[in-house]
């Protein structure tokens, strides 16, 4: 790439990436020289740049020699994943763009490469865990091309288990078949990393005979139960939901053991359609996380939320679904596909063509989906294109939620008594400036009693712990630290709202709200993160409120 080029202003901010990828230190006045803009220009990139690192929790450094990517090189592959997958995904994807990060003919030549090793072992892999592991090994094959490798990885929870490739022929095999190609010859490091990416994306694929530890087991039922309490409705007798959260936790353990990131597409979508139930799954998914030592990141808390809205919506009435495409085969099953990625609940009752569709009875379907266009059909449509874009899994999902939305009964809605919170924040919102994270974090510490001082330092080492582990950052300025619920003896919430944002590991905050909610009275976080979730999506709204509460 030529620095001297004169990008776009869209272009520039990845042009500056692929260079700071590249490991290179640069400061606000070279990048302005480069480029032929102002110094404030280059601020602007460097602002959507840090945002994107931050999805990954990989930090953006500055010191003397310039602005520069932190963290080793399993940082900047995370990035790269990030970016090149949203491309790929961007029904206009600019190819230029795209070809920045990665070489597309090495992505094709990976692809074939693992789908026909697939299709020998007869193995039905979802075209979206195949596409995360082409994407993840061809980054890495590129930039271990260029020089930079994988090191070995520093947590391996998991003991002996890869590496022992001769144990998991399947992995090991899939994996072989690149070198088998002349592609690249990977490092054992390499092996093991790559190892993690593909079980996580198909434990059940490839490990057939392994069976999930006790434990774990006991572990994801106490989660369900959990979730189940904070929104008031009973799940603990969903065996589907069980099933489908056992394996998918089982494999995003073993994404995470990996520092693996993973990218959900429809990411803002199930914020929005879904706040509350968002909310309360972010919580407890952090309870859940620090328990195991894991960094959860809002990617995942979406996959596992779409899970729990299934096993709500079929605790009421399960929708029935019609696919209608030109000759009623070819691009069925790959809608199928991606229709169990983004409503894991819902099945095909039927897929038929265009001709057939006026010999059916359509009393008993909820929603048709059609690539052809149609008439005179009385049941709701999404129309969509036969690749089954990004922005039609946008329209079938939206569809969706708007036919469940209407059906719902008011007595099985998600408890939302706002009152109650609204009662619990009195004298507890305060309007102060602050410093840092820490000075932040005390101030709101010193605004309830405690029984002692060795108690408020106890919890306050269990807030920080916390943190340590995963920023309780939730976007637009708002953070959620919380301490470990079992050293309270009542409960309480208090929000801190800042006249300046102040840094909040690699995000900065001006909302900061401490939960401190003992297990007992854990059916507050509910209409509390509902409360929380509208006010990121309307942050003037959320302050008024508050002026209104103090």
């Amino acid at each position: 790439m030529n620095a001297k080029e004169i990008p776009t202003s869209k272009k520039r901010k990845y042009f500056v990436l692929v260079r700071l990828l590249n490991n290179e230190h640069l400061s606000y006045q070279r990048l302005a020289d480069d480029y032929f803009v102002s110094r404030s220009s280059i601020a602007n990139d460097i602002v959507f740049i840090k945002q994107l690192l931050a999805k990954d929790n990989v930090p953006l450094v500055f010191d003397n020699s310039g602005t520069y990517i932190g963290g080793g090189e399993g940082n900047k592959q995370k990035v790269l994943k990030r970016v090149v997958t949203n491309l790929m995904s961007t029904d206009q994807a600019d190819k230029s763009l795209l070809k920045l990060f990665i070489d597309p003919e090495l992505l094709k030549k990976i692809r074939h490469t693992l789908k026909k090793k697939a299709r020998q072992w007869s193995l039905e892999v979802p075209e979206n865990y195949l596409k995360d592991i082409v994407v993840t090994t061809a980054v890495l094959v590129q930039r271990g091309n260029s020089g930079h490798h994988i090191q070995q990885m520093k947590r391996n929870q998991l003991g002996k288990l890869f590496f022992q490739f001769e144990k998991y022929p399947l992995v090991y095999e899939l994996l072989k078949a690149v070198e088998e190609e002349k592609i690249y010859q990977f490092s054992q490091s390499e092996l093991r990393y790559l190892s993690y990416v593909v079980l996580g994306n198909g434990f059940k694929f490839f490990m057939q005979n392994v069976s999930i530890p006790d434990l774990f087991k006991k572990k994801v039922k106490s989660f369900i139960a959990n979730v189940g309490y904070d929104i008031g409705i009973d799940l603990t007798q969903d065996t589907r939901l069980n099933t489908d959260l056992l394996l998918h936790l089982y494999q995003m353990i073993l994404r995470l053991q990996s520092d693996m990131t993973v990218i959900n597409p429809l990411l803002n979508e199930i914020k929005t359609n879904y706040p509350n139930l968002f909310g309360v799954v972010w919580y407890s998914l952090r309870e859940f996380g620090s328990v195991n030592d894991l960094t959860i990141s809002d990617d995942e808390v979406a996959f596992v939320t779409i899970h729990f809205q299934a096993a709500i919506e079929r605790s009421k009435d399960v929708k029935r679904i019609l696919f209608v495409c030109p000759n009623g085969i070819g691009t069925s099953s790959l809608i199928s596909a991606k229709m169990h990625q983004i409503l894991p609940n819902v099945s095909m009752i039927e897929v038929v063509s265009r001709a057939e569709l006026a010999k059916q009875d359509l009393t008993n379907v909820d929603l048709i989906i059609t690539t052809v266009p149609l008439q005179n059909v009385s049941v709701p449509i999404a129309k969509i294109s036969p690749m089954m874009t990004l922005e039609d899994m946008k329209t079938i999902m939206n569809q969706y939620i708007d036919l469940t939305m209407n059906n719902v009964p008011k007595n099985v809605a998600i408890h939302t008594d706002i009152k109650q919170v609204f009662q619990m924040l009195k004298r507890h919102v305060f309007f102060e400036n602050m410093q840092n994270r820490e000075k932040a974090i005390d101030y709101l510490l010193r605004t309830r009693k405690w029984e002692s001082k060795k108690t408020l330092n106890e919890y306050r080492k269990t807030v920080y712990q916390r943190e340590n582990l995963q920023s309780t950052f939730l976007g637009n300025g708002f953070a959620i630290p919380h301490g470990d619920p079992k050293m309270l003896k009542n409960s309480s919430i208090s929000v801190l709202i800042l006249d300046k944002p102040i840094e909040w590991g690699n995000n900065k905050v001006d909302v900061i709200s401490l939960l401190m909610v003992r297990d007992k009275d854990k059916k507050t976080v509910e209409p509390f993160m509902n409360l929380i979730m509208e006010g990121i999506n309307n942050k003037e709204w959320f302050i008024s409120k508050m002026m209104e509460v103090r």
